[in-house]
């Protein structure tokens, strides 16, 4: 992989721990720097004059992440990552991060876990993952905990058939472990509906069909070329969020979908486009996605 350095957000939590692991070992595979963050930050409610926190407390505090910053570098080292650069970051999370790799051209992927989808935090990530993959300038991959670490054997890649979307297949294939499972490329046609909402005739709904599917063989033959690992199409009718998320449903194997979401400036940056926001939310697996 072309990574020279991976950025993982920690606080330490069990998802922020799967990250850690995951992120370690693309460092080892890409020979990458590992670039272990921590963002320490006090509510202002600690620090209200009606009940503020001693300082000796807020020392013990900051002493305490820090050790922990620490442990979880030599952790990410025993991992396999050979060079690990913790650091210890004050503020708003989300901010801080975002800060860094806007810095530091040379980070190439931030890895940051989020805590899980089932109840309220299927519906709202974590807000610091949430803002992170909103507003980073590189591409950013939400992890899951619990999910292994062990090389991507299965990826999906949902492809629009923009031209942007060619960048999702080159991460696939970076990403991809070799003598796996391989890559599915899938792309979901939304049906046109008239102002009667009927839907399309079955004819013009054949030639769409045949217009996707060549479109979509022709990326998986030039995908071909470069990787050792088969790579498959599939074609979809119906919402692409929905039905990626069906997919993955349906087949447990894939253990990481790659995809692009258009736009990081104005409405688009504050709302990630609403295809990767479902997929990122919903997911079992891990998600990388680059805005475009």
């Amino acid at each position: 992989m072309a990574f020279q350095k991976i950025l993982c957000a920690t606080d330490f939590s069990a998802g922020s721990k799967h990250a850690v692991r995951v992120a370690a070992r693309l460092a080892a595979e890409a020979d990458a720097e590992l670039v272990l963050a921590h963002a320490w930050h006090l509510p202002t409610l600690a620090t209200s004059s009606d009940y503020p926190l001693p300082a000796d407390a807020i020392t013990v505090m900051i002493a305490t992440e820090e050790r922990a910053l620490d442990a979880a570098a030599r952790e990410a080292r025993e991992l396999g990552a050979a060079r690990v650069t913790p650091v210890f970051l004050t503020g708003v999370p989300w901010i801080q991060l975002v800060e860094l790799v806007e810095k530091d051209p040379a980070i190439g992927l931030v890895v940051i876990g989020t805590h899980g989808r089932t109840g309220l935090a299927r519906v709202l990530l974590g807000s610091v993952a949430e803002k992170v993959v909103r507003h980073a300038s590189c591409p950013v991959m939400a992890t899951r905990a619990p999910g292994g670490a062990e090389p991507f054997d299965h990826v999906l890649v949902p492809l629009d058939l923009s031209a942007s979307s060619q960048r999702a297949c080159e991460f696939a294939a970076q990403l991809a472990r070799p003598g796996g499972r391989g890559i599915t490329l899938l792309h979901v046609i939304e049906v046109p509906v008239t102002f009667s909402s009927e839907l399309t005739e079955d004819a013009m709904l054949e030639q769409i069909d045949r217009r996707a599917s060549k479109l979509v063989e022709d990326a998986a033959a030039r995908l071909r070329t470069t990787v050792s690992v088969p790579v498959v199409t599939r074609i979809r009718i119906g919402h692409p969020g929905a039905q990626t998320l069906a997919v993955l449903d349906d087949d447990p194997t894939f253990d990481l979908v790659v995809m692009v979401s258009h736009g990081r400036t104005g409405v688009r940056r504050v709302l990630l486009g609403s295809v990767a926001e479902k997929i990122v939310r919903h997911a079992p697996c891990p998600v990388l996605v680059e805005h475009t």
